[in-house]
Parts: C-alpha cells; structure tokens; sequence
C-alpha cells in the first residue's frame, strides 16, 4: 500500500490498508464522492484518489498525512468553522470522525490498486494459449479402416481404449443424419430414392453440395450461431421490452451461411462493422446490420444507476465475446482476480474501455434506448427529404401565424408595454392575442414539437456505433463509484502469440480487437469455432 507521505504510523501498512478499505473508503464514497469525485469536482477537490488528495482543491492540500490538526478534511468534517462544514447535508457521527482521524494519523495510507498479495503473475505456456501446431498423426493396428487423417486419431483413441469403430451406416441412414444436419429437415421421398438407387462414386459428395446450396442449410446452422450471440426478438430480463427489427440480424446471418462467408470476416463485420469501408451501400447495410451482435441481448433498461447501468451493458459485451470467440469467461474479473482464472482485472478494464467507447444506448435515462443505425439507400434518403420539407412547411406555418398575430397585437399592446428598443417583447405581444389566437398558437406549436419529436421512419437496425473514446479506470471490487487507475485500452496480456494491437484515440478499438481476434495465428478464435462445428454436427 502507499501512503500519501512517510508520516509515521504505529500500524503496518498492511493493517492501514485493511482499515482503508474496510472504513474509509466506504465513508468517503458514500459521504464525499458524490461532490468531490469523478463527475464533480466542487472547489475543485477531489478526494477518490491519492493523487488528487495530495494535489488539494482551492484551499489547498486535503490532508497533511500524519497531521489531523493540520488536514483541511479533518477541520471540515469537525465543522468547527461555520464557512468549512462538510459534508453539507448534515455532520458526521463521532465514530466516523474518530476514523478520519485515526487513517490521517496513520499516514493516510491510500492503495488505488488491486493489493500486491493479490496480484501473480499469468502463465501464458498453457497450451490453449499456444499457436496452433499440425500434430502428428498417429499409428494405429487397422490401417485399412482410415479414410483420412481425423480418422486415424478417432481410431487411435479407440484401439487404446480397447474399442472398435461402428459398422458403416447404410445409404439411407447416410441420407438421413447428413440432410437432418445440414437442413434440419428430413429427406423427401423423392430424396431417398434419388440417392438410395445412385450409383456414382460421387454420389454422397454431390448430395453434400446440393444440401450445402440450399437456403434451408442457412436457415438451420444460423440457428446455432444465433443461440451463441443470444438472440432473442426483445430484450428479456425484467422488461422484456421488443426489438422491432431483431430479425435483420437474424436474416444476416442466415445469409452469410449460405454465402459461405469466411468466419474471419463474419467476427470482424459484427464486432466493427460500422468501421469498415464500403463498395456499395448494400454492403453498407450488410456491415451496420451486423453490428446488432453486441446491440442484442439481455441488457437492463430500468436501472436508476446510470453509471452502473453502462458497466453492466459493457460487462455483457464483454462476456459475450469472450465466451462466443475465445471459450472464455471474462466477467469475474470485474470485480476481482482470481487465483485460477488467466484474466486480471487490469485485463477486463482494458478491454471495458473498447466497448465503453461504443455506443450502445441512445439514452440512459429513466427506461434507456437501444441505438438504431439508419441503413443507407434511396428509400432512407427519400423519407428523410420528405420529413425535412414537412418540417421546413410545419416550421414556416408557425412563424407566419405567428408574424400575422402580432401585427393585430401589436396595436393592442401599446406604449406602456415597450422594450428597451423601443418595441413589445414577444411574451408581451401574445398576451394581448385572443383566447382563439392563443389556442391556435399552441395547437401549431404542439404539432411541431410531436412531429420533431416522433422523426422521420428511417429503415434501420439495431446495432452500435463510435461513442466519445475512453479509458476505464479499474473499478474496486466492480463498483463504479470506488475508483483505481485508469487502465489503457488493450487485449489480455495472457495471448503472447499475436502482436497486440496499436489502440488510438480516434476510435473506439472495436475494430483493431476484432482484427487482433481474426488473425491467422490466434491462439483461441480458430480452435474455439472448429470445437462448436464439430459439436453441432456430431454431438
């Protein structure tokens, strides 16, 4: 722990800090942050940080370490001078007092950081966390068994085991499990006897192409992408509010199965797309429309924390890319590390500060708003220019109403209701018009507002977007309001085999992370992909 000075203490540092975090912290978020914190800084002091205590505020240094008597903080919570009384919504107990006292006579030990006991170091050898290698194939006794590779180590596994391989299945067992598995249908008549009275030596390999070419293989293996990315048509949770236009995200993604996209690409368009250039606008469409990835899911729209409420929409980002790319859980660490887990809490608020930097909700507030993109085309634009020229009609009706209403007022008005220039203010004009008049004002300037207010019905998707670029500070034990070091943005120190990327203060980083988790030579995105392929086709 470190202490503001080397004030003399009677207690060890280790002690200091456990009564820190089990006292003083406690009362100085719950009594002094909320003024003297992050969001507000009155008499410019701010008190949630060793730094900024020893910097001080207007009056100077905060606390004198080892000096009660000479600390500003001491003298204002005593309030033994009526124009330095904090904090001012009522004194603190006697008890809370002693305490103050008792922490700036120990040197006012302040530790910002996950405590070193708590800290180790991240073996990075694990073999999850090594480049992929090709291994070498195995012998096995029954070399005529072996078709390919993957069967020689299916085989291996059984001969040590002591076990044969099933007999082969027949052609229309064949048929059945391999259009159930790439359709989810089962094969029509027509099918089996098609494929059961097939001769060809191909013929298996053509059935595979023509089940792969279908839109029904799409339909059935984006249903298991969109389980992983938690896809639901509303928000679930307590309000289980509705997405209107969920299913653009579903329909994108049974489309990109059966264009055959390259995964590579289909994890970058949904963690950037928003970022990527564009040939046309519907391949705009196609990348914002991806985005809706980390748009969905479960997100809380009620809560009355703001600031917990963004840190709770980043931690669900955050765990759902590590679980969905990585095979990971990532959110423990937001409130602690832990002894097994290779992710710190430095790591999560590195990562917390790509997706606070991403706009997610339009506004958090009461029942917060998700954030549509506006999908670019003829039809957008050709909606927008009507509302525009409706509102542009709207606003020019209200100022001739309004001009016309004034010159019968104004007569009305007369010399005792003048201005400094000489001419009646327009509150003392409209309260010389007519009852009628002043309805008609009104009802003009109702319709206005409603019509500003509800906008043009623009095509769109959920989805994100850039938001102002930030870097979090580690929030002690998960809480927004106890605050460490600000931790700059960046992927988790454990992957050592990719470069790690370059983040700038020009975007959010959405974009470097999902090229970092693209790449070729990642540890974890490749291997995690082929075990759900290989589960969702043989269990």
């Amino acid at each position: 722990a470190l202490a503001l000075s080397q004030a003399p203490s009677a207690a060890s540092d280790a002690e200091q800090s456990r009564f820190f975090e089990t006292t003083i912290r406690p009362l100085l978020v719950d009594k002094c942050f909320k003024c003297h914190g992050a969001q507000k800084q009155w008499a410019s002091l701010r008190l949630d940080s060793r730094a900024a205590i020893q910097t001080g505020g207007d009056s100077g240094p905060a606390v004198v370490p080892g000096q009660p008597d000479g600390s500003l903080l001491i003298q204002a919570v005593k309030q033994l001078d009526d124009e330095l009384k904090m904090p001012p919504d009522g004194k603190l107990t006697d008890q809370q007092i002693a305490d103050l006292v008792r922490w700036v006579e120990g040197g006012a030990v302040f530790p910002e950081t996950v405590p070193a006991a708590r800290q180790r170091t991240r073996d990075p050898n694990h073999w999850a966390f090594q480049p992929r290698h090709t291994p070498a194939i195995p012998e096995v006794r029954d070399t005529v068994w072996s078709r390919n590779a993957v069967d020689r180590f299916i085989l291996s596994r059984l001969e040590l085991a002591g076990l044969a391989p099933a007999p082969e299945a027949d052609r229309l067992s064949l048929l059945r499990r391999v259009t159930f598995d790439l359709t989810g249908l089962p094969p029509t008549p027509v099918d089996v006897e098609a494929f059961t009275t097939e001769s060809r030596p191909d013929a298996y390999d053509q059935l595979v192409e023509r089940l792969l070419a279908s839109p029904a293989y799409g339909e059935r293996w984006g249903r298991h992408w969109l389980d992983v990315a938690r896809y639901a048509d509303s928000n679930g949770l307590d309000e289980n509010v509705a997405h209107g236009n969920a299913w653009r995200y579903r329909d994108w993604v049974v489309s990109q199965f059966n264009a055959d996209q390259r995964f590579d690409q289909f994890l970058v368009e949904q963690l950037a797309g928003d970022l990527l250039p564009f040939a046309t606008e519907a391949e705009r469409q196609s990348h914002l429309i991806a985005t809706g990835f980390l748009g969905l899911g479960p997100k809380v729209l009620a809560e009355v924390d703001e600031a917990k409420m963004r840190m709770d929409i980043v931690d669900e980002q955050i765990e759902t890319v590590g679980r969905v790319f990585l095979g990971m859980t990532l959110g423990c660490a937001r409130c602690h590390d832990h002894k097994f887990d290779p992710i710190s809490t430095a790591d999560y608020y590195a990562l917390a500060g790509v997706f606070k930097s991403t706009l997610t909700m339009d506004q958090y507030t009461k029942v917060a708003k998700w954030h549509e993109n506006v999908l670019p085309s003829d039809e957008s634009r050709a909606v927008q220019a009507e509302f525009d020229r409706q509102l542009k009609s709207k606003q020019q009706q209200l100022e001739e109403f309004i001009a016309q209403a004034n010159e019968k007022a104004r007569e009305a008005a007369g010399a005792e209701s003048k201005d400094a220039a000489g001419e009646p203010t327009q509150e003392q004009l409209e309260a010389k018009y007519s009852d009628e008049t002043k309805a008609a004002l009104k009802k003009l300037r109702d319709e206005l507002a409603t019509f500003q207010k509800a906008g043009p019905e623009l095509p769109s998707a959920i989805g994100v977007t850039e938001d102002k670029v930030i870097d979090v500070a580690v929030h002690i034990r998960g809480n927004p309001l106890k605050l460490g070091d600000v931790v700059s943005r960046q992927v988790p120190s454990v992957f050592q085999s990719v470069e790690r990327p370059t983040f700038t203060a020009e975007q959010s980083g959405r974009r470097e992370l999902a090229t970092w988790l693209a790449d070729s030579r990642h540890p974890l995105t490749a291997r995690v992909i082929v075990n759900r392929v290989w589960r969702w086709h043989f269990g």
